[in-house]
């Protein structure tokens, strides 16, 4: 058992400067978030946490649009839009930054992002310190002080 727990810790150690490099990569880049029929971002709940469902580019959301047309994920389904007869959803640009450091902590509740879903490539960034503001993590909410400023 010991020999596993080791392993599990080398391979953890190992990941960390590859997640520390992607989620400098995300938070510099933009992201297209759909939208819910109501104009607000367009979310899915797991596990007690709000998803913000985020995509690198147009394929990505294209091809969880067609996956997912039929899921019920969220509280809304996602606005639509009809250009030259294609149906396609409506999104907004957003830098990762912007959806860590504001958006996450403005939700009032656990709050992660995954980025292109249902994709073999995609990931997580939980509401955990290091990727969110350390008012808006798992703990914060757990401890009663979420979102409160110092």
């Amino acid at each position: 058992m010991v020999a596993a727990e080791q392993q599990v810790r080398d391979d953890a150690a190992a990941a960390r400067p590859e997640f520390t490099a992607f989620l400098d990569g995300f938070r510099h880049r933009t992201v297209l978030v759909p939208l819910d029929d109501q104009g607000g971002i367009w979310s899915a709940e797991l596990g007690g946490i709000r998803w913000i469902l985020a995509f690198s580019d147009v394929k990505s959301l294209a091809r969880f649009a067609k996956k997912g047309s039929d899921a019920e994920i969220g509280i809304r389904q996602p606005a639509t839009s009809e250009e030259e007869g294609k149906q396609g959803w409506e999104y907004r640009k957003v830098q990762g930054w912007r959806l860590l450091d504001s958006v996450i902590p403005a939700a009032g509740r656990p709050c992660g992002v995954a980025l292109d879903a249902g994709s073999a490539g995609g990931k997580v960034l939980p509401p955990v310190a290091g990727i969110v503001p350390d008012r808006a993590t798992l703990d914060a909410y757990a401890t009663g002080v979420a979102n409160r400023r110092t």
